[in-house]
């Protein structure tokens, strides 16, 4: 096992690998083996399968772990690293290595073209020949360089190590910033050599040029290539393998093993590597990660002596930890878990569970092994992973008041430890301690989602919205379940007005579910604000969609049920219709549902309906989730909303106007192919009630806007047809009414005028 010595190019291409594992490692930190295998990456549910979310316990990255192996570097750069990228050659239809690059940007045009010249000549002899004629065109550091670079790929070494010998005898003023290149190239070709020889001086030859190159750095020299921190991975490499029979033909695990029964060289070597890894390159990363699958590979008795060493403690501890995973499949112990667990029985615990008696009891808590992961927590200086272990171990045993504690007391520890690593990070620190950082944070929202859950086990639904929202944006389904499904709307408004309050956010015009940046607190009062206007709350959900598109739909929303409710006839039926069409059209925005079944999470592109199935409920839930459930619950559910608006609206507006063949066919187009029964029924509607129109034969599928000024006039024309219907239905009635009252009176006067006569 060695850390190979690095190009340019190389260096470029690994440190991006390594970023690409780090953060990949962060983010499975947190979830479970179990994911969707297709579509974009859905946040892990811990609301879901709550035992076995409640139990597992997320492993740990193992470049975070290697902070604690590193030493600080007894130098600091002066200038920033160079660019790692790749240069594309259109001449020769290729990439360029990261020096090749660099030196596009650092050279002057014309010094340039001469140096790719020579680098593009055939060989070292065309090279030098081409240089001979550059005269002083060239500084003579650029050419001895070019020429050496030239015979280091044609693997003529004696002629390489020559032309870089020259440029580090030349003084310090004439060296062209090739120094650090040329220390660094003479010490890779001694390690190549050494491959092939028995000579020790190659090594010792090498690990000077490494000494050299790393005390120019420490005296200022700039390093934008970052070949200091190469230098550490290739004096790791000598000590592993300097004075062991480097010949040619020897197998690759017999250098391995006699390099394995060196401690001393172990140590170092580790320390060397790790810092190497937590300044950045990711050749530190890689060679202690094949170093560690090394020592798994031994036989105990070779391996319980190097135990001794603190820093190979440190290292399998680290490696265990980012693979506990990989410990157990389907209840058994895989390999590597066997061999961890055989190798735990001689591993050293003289005061070890003063530092890491903690990460120890976690891993024996991955092994399954309950009881020497509580041996251990006793014994373990308190962290916020001795707490969080405690509080898995009683949930074991069924305790969840004790288990509620010990969440507390870890919550407590993190957030400290968390914020002190965030307030170190700024545009000096590294990369390695920002991604630590990121990673306890994430540590701790995973244990204040864990805290949720439990109070949601436990019936303390409140507190468990507060736990849940106190974990951030990676569980945000668990907030929207509890506060969308569990609290009662009431609960839900009490909480929002006290702790949730609006942060000012500036959104964009243009935004996708996939890419939300919304800020939570923003999120859980718009999720508020559509259950609010679901449940007819119409004054008071506006105040709480933040966005002020989404703001002003609420409002007309709100607007045209008001005016639906207060008017009469054809403005009844306008108000509706209006209504309706919002809830068509905009239903997902102010009216869906975050989670099932609408999935306003992803704009209801994603139906996940099969894949959440909740465990087994409390009654007290159960009962809330069956209060809260869309009506009806079914996906898209603002469909059935919009169509029975649209229905209402057919109502009011006369059974013969071309406006109620119109409502009652977008009704049922809208859920044709959702609920055929209730399509059916607005279909036998029309036709019982409803005229004649050329487009029936497609109804719900081919459907005309409504027609409400043809209507209203339907509707006048049919009230004054009433009237006239009603005039001739009483006319005769009336004149014969008229004519037979009038003759009482005349009887009644002439009587009355014959009896004032009397």
């Amino acid at each position: 096992m060695r850390h190979k010595p690095k190009s340019s190019s190389t260096m470029a291409t690994s440190n991006r690998a390594f970023m690409l594992k780090k953060t990949t490692l962060i983010c499975l930190s947190l979830f479970s083996p179990m994911l969707l295998a297709c579509g974009p990456d859905f946040p892990l549910q811990l609301t879901q399968d709550r035992q076995s979310n409640l139990s597992y316990l997320p492993q740990t990255s193992f470049s975070q772990q290697l902070t604690a192996l590193a030493k600080p570097l007894p130098w600091q750069y002066q200038d920033a690293p160079a660019a790692q990228e790749y240069l594309w050659d259109e001449v020769h239809s290729r990439y360029l290595s990261q020096t090749r690059a660099f030196e596009n940007s650092e050279l002057s045009e014309a010094h340039l073209i001469l140096v790719n010249t020579l680098r593009d000549a055939t060989g070292p002899i065309e090279a030098e020949q081409m240089a001979a004629k550059l005269d002083k065109d060239l500084p003579q550091a650029l050419t001895w360089y070019t020429l050496g670079a030239v015979a280091f790929e044609a693997k003529d070494y004696d002629r390489a190590s020559h032309y870089f010998s020259k440029i580090i005898q030349l003084p310090e003023s004439e060296r062209a910033s090739r120094s650090l290149w040329a220390l660094y190239s003479l010490s890779r070709i001694e390690l190549i050599l050494s491959k092939t020889s028995a000579d020790p001086e190659h090594f010792n030859r090498a690990n000077a040029y490494l000494t050299q190159l790393q005390a120019e750095v420490t005296q200022g020299t700039a390093d934008p290539l970052r070949l200091s921190l190469a230098s550490l991975g290739e004096q790791a490499y000598i000590l592993l393998h300097q004075g062991l029979p480097q010949i040619a033909n020897q197998s690759a695990d017999d250098t391995e093993l006699q390099m394995m029964l060196n401690p001393d060289a172990l140590n170092k070597a580790i320390e060397l590597y790790a810092t190497q890894s937590v300044q950045g390159d990711s050749g530190g990363y890689d060679s202690l990660l094949m170093l560690s699958r090394t020592l798994m590979g031994k036989d105990i008795a070779e391996l319980k002596p190097l135990l001794q060493q603190t820093s190979v403690q440190q290292l399998l501890i680290a490696y265990w930890q980012s693979s506990t995973n990989e410990f157990a499949y389907d209840g058994q112990l895989s390999e590597m878990g066997s061999k961890v667990a055989e190798i735990l029985k001689v591993f050293p615990t003289d005061g070890l569970q003063l530092n890491h008696g903690d990460k120890l009891a976690a891993i024996y808590y991955q092994l399954g092994d309950y009881a020497s992961a509580e041996r251990l927590l006793t014994l373990a200086k308190p962290s916020g992973l001795t707490w969080w272990l405690t509080a898995k171990l009683m949930l074991q045993k069924g305790d969840q008041a004790e288990a509620a504690k010990a969440y507390a007391q870890a919550a407590r520890h993190f957030p400290k430890q968390s914020n002190e690593a965030l307030a170190t990070v700024d545009a000096k620190e590294t990369q390695q301690q920002a991604i630590n950082a990121d990673e306890d944070k994430a540590t701790y929202c995973r244990i204040r989602a864990e805290q949720g859950v439990l109070s949601l086990e436990r019936g303390e639904y409140v507190d468990a919205l507060n736990h849940l929202l106190a974990s951030g944006d990676e569980y945000w389904q668990d907030i929207a379940y509890v506060a969308e499904r569990v609290l009662t709307t009431a609960e839900l408004k009490l909480f929002v007005d006290e702790h949730v309050p609006l942060i000012a956010f500036e959104y964009p015009k243009d935004s996708d579910w996939y890419d939300n940046i919304e800020p939570i607190n923003n999120r859980l009062r718009y999720l508020l604000g559509r259950r609010l206007l679901r449940e007819g709350a119409i004054a008071e959900a506006p105040t709480y969609f933040p966005n002020p598109n989404l703001n002003a739909s609420a409002l007309a929303y709100g607007t045209e049920l008001n005016a639906a409710k207060n008017a009469t006839g054809i403005d009844s039926a306008k108000a509706y219709w209006a209504a309706a069409e919002l809830a068509r059209h905009q239903g997902m925005e102010i009216l869906g549902f975050e989670l099932a079944p609408d999935y306003s999470i992803y704009q209801g592109v994603f139906d996940l309906s099969d894949w959440n199935e909740p465990s087994k409920l409390a009654e007290k839930e159960q009962l809330r989730l069956s209060a809260s459930q869309a009506v009806p619950d079914k996906r898209f559910h603002y469909r059935y909303t919009a169509a029975e608006l649209a229905n209402k609206a057919s109502d009011h507006v006369p059974h013969n106007s071309q406006a109620y063949a119109a409502l009652l066919c977008q009704a049922t187009g809208w859920i044709l192919y959702r609920d055929q029964e209730l399509a059916l029924r607005y279909y036998k509607k029309y036709v019982a009630n409803g005229p004649f129109v050329p487009w029936a034969e497609n109804f719900g599928m081919q459907c005309e806007t409504p027609d409400f000024d043809g209507a209203e006039k339907r509707a006048q024309a049919h009230e004054i047809a009433e009237w006239n219907a009603l005039y001739h239905k009483l006319k005769k009635p009336v004149v014969f009414g008229v004519l037979a009252i009038t003759g009482l009176l005349g009887v009644w006067w002439v009587r009355r005028r014959k009896t004032k006569n009397n």
